[in-house]
Order: C-alpha cells, then sequence, then structure tokens
C-alpha cells in the first residue's frame, strides 16, 4: 500500500477559520505547512457574528506578519479570509492558494465577494478544487486548477481496524444539516434490522427522541472522535449523505483513510473517488436498503474496492501537483 504524498512548499503555512477541519489538516499534510486553525464552530448573532469576523482577521494578520510566509494556503470561505491574505500578498508578494469550498459560488451571502474571489484565483499559482463543477467554473476565470478530490490520510490515530463479528453495523456520520436527508436515511434503517446502525451528530437539530427508536438504531449524539473512530473501526460500512451531488464529503475521506466501504448518494465526484468501495444510492428509502444489503452481501469486494480506490486518489494527486510543480517550481521546496 502506498504512503499518503507529500508535495512541500517553501516556507508555506495554511490557514482556516475553524476549529478542526479533517480536510485542511490533511491539505497541510499534503504540502508540508504549518495549519493555523482559527476560531470555533458555535452560531452567533449579526452583532457577534461581525465582532468575531474582524477578530479573525486581525488574528490572520497577526500570524502572517509573525510567520511571514512566501506563500499561504487559505480556505476560500468566509472570504474575508482570503482578503487577508491577499492584502498579505499585495505587500509582501507571498503565493495565495486558495483551498476551493462550493460556498464561495453557492451561497448568496458570499456572491459580492465573487470579483475579490476571481482577482485571487487569477493571480494564484494554483487553486485547489475539490471537484470538477468548482474547477470548471475556476478555470473560466482564466485561472489554474489544480482537482484534489479527496486527500485520504495513511490510517486515522493509529486505531487498528477490525470489522466485528456477528451483525454487520453502520455508522452514519451525520451533522444533521439541511442538505442530509436524515429521514429518508431512518426509513431505510428500520427497514434494515438484521442491522445496527448508529448515527453521529447532534439529532437534536431535527428534535429526534432517542427513545422512540427502534433496538438497532442509535442516536449516538456527539461523538469524541475517539469513540468515533472505535465505532467506525468496527463498521462493515460508512453512510455518508448529501443532496447535493457533487461535493466531496468529509466522512468519505475518513472512510477512504481507513479503508472502509462507503454507502452515498449518486455522485460523479464521490464515484470518481470510490469506484468498487463506494455503493451509491438513489435518496429514497427502498434504494438506500439495498444499497446497505450491498456492502454486507459484498464486503470483501468492497474491502477491495476501497483499498483500489485509495491507490488511485494518490496516483491522481501525484498528477495533478506533478503538473503545477512544473509551472510553477519556485514556490516548492
Amino acid at each position: 500500500m502506498s504512503k499518503m504524498p507529500k508535495y512541500p512548499l517553501r516556507n508555506s503555512l495554511m490557514i482556516a477559520w475553524k476549529s478542526e477541519c479533517f480536510r485542511s489538516t490533511s491539505t497541510a499534510m499534503l504540502f508540508g505547512t504549518k495549519l493555523f486553525l482559527i476560531g470555533s464552530n458555535k452560531r452567533r448573532g449579526k452583532v457577534a457574528l461581525g465582532l468575531y469576523y474582524l477578530s479573525r482577521m486581525i488574528e490572520t494578520l497577526r500570524i502572517l506578519m509573525r510567520e511571514r510566509p512566501s506563500s499561504v494556503i487559505c480556505l476560500n470561505q468566509p472570504p474575508m479570509l482570503p482578503l487577508m491574505c491577499w492584502l498579505y500578498g499585495c505587500f509582501t508578494g507571498a503565493a495565495v492558494i486558495m483551498d476551493f469550498h462550493s460556498g464561495a459560488i453557492s451561497k448568496s451571502q458570499w456572491k459580492i465577494f465573487l470579483p475579490l474571489i476571481r482577482q485571487i484565483a487569477r493571480r494564484s499559482p494554483f487553486t485547489i478544487c475539490h471537484n470538477r463543477i468548482d474547477g470548471k467554473a475556476v478555470a473560466s476565470w482564466n485561472a489554474r486548477v489544480v482537482h484534489i478530490l479527496s486527500i485520504p490520510r495513511d490510517g486515522l490515530d493509529g486505531v487498528t481496524y477490525k470489522l466485528r463479528d456477528g451483525r454487520p453495523l453502520f455508522l452514519f456520520s451525520c451533522s444533521f444539516a439541511e442538505d442530509e436527508p436524515v429521514e429518508v436515511a431512518l426509513e431505510a434503517m428500520k427497514a434494515c434490522p438484521e442491522f445496527d446502525f448508529v448515527i453521529s451528530g447532534n439529532y437534536r437539530k431535527r428534535r429526534l427522541d432517542p427513545a422512540s427508536q427502534p433496538a438497532h438504531i442509535k442516536l449516538a449524539g456527539f461523538m469524541d472522535f475517539s469513540d468515533y473512530l472505535a465505532t467506525m473501526a468496527q463498521s462493515t460500512a460508512v453512510i455518508s449523505l448529501s443532496t447535493r451531488p457533487h461535493i466531496m464529503q468529509m466522512a468519505v475521506e475518513e472512510a477512504l483513510s481507513a479503508g472502509i466501504p462507503v454507502v452515498t448518494n449518486v455522485s460523479p465526484t464521490l464515484a470518481e473517488v470510490l469506484g468498487e468501495g463506494g455503493v451509491f444510492s438513489e435518496l429514497n428509502a427502498p434504494s438506500l436498503a439495498a444499497a446497505f444489503r450491498d456492502v454486507a452481501r459484498q464486503y470483501d469486494f468492497r474491502i477491495k474496492g476501497i483499498l483500489e480506490a485509495k491507490e488511485a486518489v494518490y496516483g491522481q494527486i501525484a498528477k495533478e501537483v506533478q503538473q503545477a510543480r512544473q509551472i510553477q517550481p519556485a514556490i516548492f521546496e
């Protein structure tokens, strides 16, 4: 099995306005940068949110002026983050590389910043895109795109993965966001009493009652990451679902890192990454129930598929980044 590739950038760092972020951590590992995570994910009112953004902008500039990187990778949202990095680059000549998330295009509140995002992308050595739909949009701005759809790691925190004996276990990695079809998933789970299901995340967002669920379905709430990994380690498959078919999902990257099959929605992005390691379902209960049974029935085949998918992703990363390095060798070590 190949190891996660590394392509260190010269004197670089990465900044994300998040308290934790699997993808940002993996990106920093891939490019050999320091990672600075700033802020928390707590909800705020409008006034508090404005003060939060202001404090994060100040903190971002403080880090940049202290560290003096020659290149900086930053998430493209909220757009005040790349704005600060762009200002730093204007005065120092530093390269700004955006890790491009779809919200910069799809979320109405950020569209006023699109001229800035386009300008940064045009001046950047490259922009990292997680799917080819975003990549096509960024390329249309006369910007250079590096498609890195997924960044699986060699493993996750040294956990040993071993399928549990007895009844198959499925872990539904869920944030209960608006794009996650939780009710459909629950209906499918109820149709599969021969399996056990653990659903992570804050179920109170959907006003669900753990006591009202069948015995084979557990609403676990927010899980400590070590408990989450321990559950994943025994699972037949990870479930990750979204009504947004083009996005890359964090749980998919975790499962790919761990070498565990995935049940997910029909998606060209996820199909390209997961190959035979994924079972792709329409977002209705009968299709999802059939997908659960497919994984249980063809577990060895799906395990082989997910390991092959991980190898293929590493190869795709190598191809994309090596092309960028040939064009912009000065920013790499």
